[in-house]
C-alpha cells in the first residue's frame, strides 16, 4: 500500500526519517496540553514509528497508520488511520491527529477523515468505522457530525467517565450512510479530492 492522496494531503506509511516531525508537533505545548485534557498519555515518538512501520508489514495488514504529509509544504501534519485488528469483524477504528497549526481549520480534518472512510468502507471492505473521543472535545463531534456519524455514549465506561469528568463518547459511520451522502457515491468526486 503506498498511501492515499487529497487534494491537499498525501496520506503515507511512516519512514524513520518522521520521527523529529513527529516528536516536534506532539511536544507543541498545545498538543501536549490537549492531550492531558483528554486523559491521554504521550507516546515516545521513535517508538510510535516503530510500531507503525510493523504494522505496515504485517500480511495480512489490518492497521493502516499513516503519516500526514502537506502537499504545498512536504511538511509532516499529522497522523491518522484505521484500525482493524482488535475490532469486530467488519468494522474498524478512525483515528486522526494534526499539528496545532491545523487546528481550527476543519476542513483539513475532513478531507483527511473523508478519505479514511472511503478507504475503509471501499478498499478494506468494512461495514462500520467508529471513533472514540470523550464529550469535551467539540471539536472532533464537530467534525464527526458534519461527516454523517452518528453518536452513542459508551456505556462500559460512562460512570468513570462521568466521576473524571470526561465522558467516553463513540461515533459510528456505517458503509450504507456513507454511501448514500451526496457526492459520496461510487463513481462521484468527493469533495476533499476536488480541485476547488
Amino acid at each position: 500500500m503506498s498511501g492515499l492522496e487529497t487534494r491537499r494531503f498525501v496520506l503515507r506509511d511512516f519512514e524513520p526519517a518522521d520521527v523529529a516531525a513527529l516528536a516536534a508537533y506532539q511536544a507543541d505545548p498545545r498538543f501536549v496540553s490537549a492531550r492531558r485534557k483528554a486523559g491521554q498519555a504521550a507516546g515516545d515518538p521513535a517508538e510510535l514509528v516503530a510500531l507503525f512501520r510493523q504494522w505496515a508489514a504485517e500480511n495480512p495488514r489490518k492497521n493502516h497508520q499513516f503519516a500526514v504529509i502537506c502537499r504545498k509544504t512536504g511538511r509532516l501534519v499529522g497522523c491518522a488511520g484505521l484500525r482493524a485488528a482488535n475490532c469486530p469483524q467488519d468494522s474498524g477504528e478512525l483515528g486522526i491527529e494534526l499539528s496545532p497549526d491545523l487546528w481550527g481549520r476543519y476542513g483539513s480534518a475532513a478531507e483527511i477523515a473523508g478519505a479514511l472512510l472511503d478507504f475503509g468502507f471501499s478498499e478494506l471492505g468494512l461495514v462500520e468505522i467508529f471513533g472514540d473521543t470523550t464529550a469535551e472535545n467539540h471539536q472532533a463531534a464537530r467534525l464527526a457530525s458534519f461527516l454523517g456519524a452518528q453518536p452513542e455514549t459508551v456505556e462500559a465506561a460512562a460512570k468513570q467517565g462521568e466521576e473524571s469528568g470526561s465522558a467516553p463518547v463513540r461515533w459510528r459511520f456505517s458503509h450504507k450512510a456513507w454511501r448514500a451522502r451526496d457526492g459520496s457515491r461510487p463513481g462521484a468526486r468527493p469533495k476533499w479530492m476536488s480541485g476547488d
